[in-house]
């Protein structure tokens, strides 16, 4: 092992000398002129895949679909909106699949591009951000939480399969049984065995040259495009680290189950952390790659342990002084490569040679079909679960009775006793419900495609529907909604924060509308303290809402490094007695909490070990759930500077933000159910 390391970095250090001593003539400028951008499309385009004389095209909400039967004149047969945050596509006999980060994924029926038809939204378990489908299989990319399989077989109604942590899924690439995931921030290639999903499992992961994203599968070779802030041991042996994780490396796959590493290409050093996309293509000997604002490079791997550097695009983007607008995508077609950029449009750039990859995925996984069974502790916890499959979301209490958001199986109204649960009902209309909350005596839900309703309860299990809105501007979803004071609710597509007003439920423009970071999980507190409202921009600190006023408004957001105590995207915060608030923070990458109170200040941190989550409390009791680790932790707070850890527990579903009842907890575990403390 020591060797092979030591080999590697020599190689590193030869190339990266080349490339410092030479750095104008390694890479051939294309000139802008002698492509081609094609028209009637989105500034920010961001996904592209082709299916034979098809292109697809994902950007700014939309899904187009171009004929390129004359490969460098693509025209326009039809577009679909809808789409949302849209970032990668596949397409697979005539039905294209986009993932759209915290909306989901989308079917859409494109036998007919001229009037392309959405089939369906799937409520995937956290942000998609990458795709690839084979047969009735789609893996999903979805960051912390993994990498997700749906059974797409029937377009109208995808099904979860199963769920698989990694550390950072961001891309993925199908083979033979074989499927390999991009690690991002790690920098790293996690390889599973897929052969059938009964046993879909993790088997080995392999280091990468810099943060993990796009795959592509060559022949017998795996290539790993990369990009900035290079963290591993064959960059950092490297004296003048040219490239700073920007590259691409190759892996032979002779062993498809242990990658082995052959060659690594580094490209220009471009360091500013912006517009995070990287996408590798290879057809007929070169490898396309994407490096956002670095460019589009172009590179000769018609000898893959000896990479070659080619060419290199960069298209201008005004107002900045970074060589290129984002590049996010490519597809190889005949005789020139589609590009994507985010500003920039989508380009035709000529490449002589270029032919459409004749990629084969070899032998889908077995059993399609199979559901995970997400066993429970029924020792410890009673557990509920919908006929139909759904994810449990969300759980509002009022007294005895609980409403469960369940995703695609709808809302469900539960009694809770000591005994478990009795079903009283659910919401009428087949709606898929994400989450719901109370304002005053309310009920406020978040619906999906139906939009935001408001319902009053003649009786627990009986729907008055008051109002309805379609979703925030700016999306198709409804997806998150929280009580703020008074009759003021926030609102989300999980992409930014909308406060509306009941009584002006409809309006046009929110009364405030503010973004704090990547929403992954739920950040808003669950309550106001003197007309002041925090929600924890993860990595960044408290933003803080004068709630109690007519027109809500900002009264402190903080900027990236302000504070050197400040939450992660696994964090949150919540009402702890009648002052103050209960923050769960990172103190030197290790987890604690603090108190917080109206004005901000936040008391001394207090280290609690290897544990992290969004805090809930009920007196002293504090409940932290981590849905990422799908692990949960209940705390006794009687002494504040020194909490007690009463019990913890590892779930098999991934848990959303948790309650009490009658001093057990209550906690919506995605597709594991509901649970109830016994």
């Amino acid at each position: 092992m020591v060797n092979r390391f030591n080999h590697y970095g020599k190689l590193m250090g030869l190339a990266l000398a080349a490339f410092c001593a030479n750095a104008s003539e390694t890479w051939r400028e294309i000139p802008l002129g002698s492509c081609r951008k094609v028209p009637g499309l989105a500034a920010n385009m961001m996904g592209l895949c082709l299916e034979g004389k098809t292109l697809y095209a994902i950007g700014g909400g939309r899904l187009y679909a171009l004929d390129v039967s004359e490969p460098t004149n693509p025209t326009m047969l039809g577009n679909l909106g809808g789409m949302d945050n849209n970032r990668q596509v596949a397409a697979q006999n005539g039905f294209v699949y986009v993932v759209s980060r915290e909306t989901g994924l989308r079917i859409i029926d494109a036998r007919n591009p001229r009037n392309m038809k959405l089939r369906s939204r799937y409520d995937s378990v956290e942000f998609a951000t990458g795709i690839d489908v084979v047969g009735t299989t789609a893996f999903l990319s979805e960051r912390i939480n993994g990498v997700e399989v749906v059974d797409v077989a029937v377009p109208d109604r995808p099904m979860h399969v199963c769920i698989r942590k990694t550390e950072e899924s961001q891309s993925n690439r199908y083979r033979d049984g074989y499927l390999y995931s991009g690690e991002w921030n790690v920098g790293r290639v996690t390889v599973f065995d897929a052969h059938d999903l009964r046993n879909f499992r993790k088997i080995k992961t392999v280091d990468l040259g810099g943060f993990g994203d796009g795959l592509e599968i060559d022949g017998d070779f795996l290539y790993c495009s990369t990009g900035h802030d290079a963290r591993n041991w064959h960059v950092r042996e490297v004296s003048n680290p040219v490239g700073a994780g920007r590259g691409l490396d190759i892996f032979s796959l002779a062993d498809p189950a242990n990658p082995k590493w052959v060659s690594r290409l580094n490209f220009p050093v471009f360091k500013p952390r912006q517009d995070d996309y990287w996408t590798t293509r290879v057809a007929n000997g070169y490898a396309f790659c994407c490096d956002s604002h670095n460019g589009f490079f172009v590179v000769d791997v018609r000898d893959p342990v000896h990479p070659k550097p080619l060419s290199r695009l960069c298209v201008p983007q005004t107002g900045k002084g970074w060589p290129s607008g984002a590049v996010s995508s490519c597809a190889v077609g005949v005789g020139c490569v589609y590009v994507s950029c985010s500003p920039g449009g989508l380009w035709v750039i000529p490449f002589k040679g270029a032919e459409p990859p004749a990629r084969s995925r070899g032998v889908s996984p077995a059993n399609a079909g199979y559901r995970e069974t997400y066993r429970t502790d029924e020792d410890k916890f009673f557990v509920y679960r919908p006929k139909a499959s759904g994810q449990a979301r969300t759980v509002t209490i009022r007294g005895d009775i609980a409403y469960v958001a369940f995703g695609d199986a709808g809302l469900h109204v539960l009694r809770l006793s000591k005994e478990g649960f009795t079903r009283l009902g659910e919401l009428p209309g087949g709606h898929r419900v994400t989450d719901c909350c109370f304002v005053g005596d309310r009920l406020v839900t978040a619906e999906g495609l139906d939009g935001f309703a408001v319902y009053d309860l003649p009786s627990p299990a009986e729907f008055r529907e008051v109002i309805r809105r379609a979703a925030v501007p700016g999306s198709s979803v409804a997806f998150w909604c929280w009580p703020v004071e008074g009759d003021k609710v926030i609102l989300s597509a999980r992409g930014a924060y909308n406060v509306y007003s009941l009584a002006d439920f409809r309006a046009e423009t929110p009364l405030l509308k503010f973004s704090g970071s990547c929403q992954w999980d739920k950040y808003p507190a669950d309550g106001a303290l003197g007309g002041r409202f925090p929600i924890l921009s993860p990595g960044r600190g408290l933003i803080w809402l004068d709630s109690a006023a007519d027109t809500p408004k900002l009264i402190c957001k903080p900027k990236k490094g302000d504070l050197p105590i400040v939450g992660t995207q696994r964090d949150g915060l919540c009402l702890f007695g009648a002052d103050r608030y209960l923050y769960t923070v990172s103190v030197n990458q290790k987890p604690a909490f603090v108190f917080v109170d109206r004005d901000g200040c936040l008391s001394d941190p207090i280290e609690v070990g290897a544990t992290c989550g969004i805090p809930r409390a009920a007196g002293n009791l504090v409940l932290l759930t981590n849905r990422s680790a799908r692990k949960v932790s209940v705390w006794d707070f009687s002494a504040p500077s020194k909490p007690k850890l009463l019990r913890k527990y590892s779930l098999s579903g991934n848990p959303d933000i948790g309650a009490f009842f009658q001093g057990r907890v209550v906690i919506p575990a995605g597709h594991q159910g509901l649970l109830l403390e016994r």
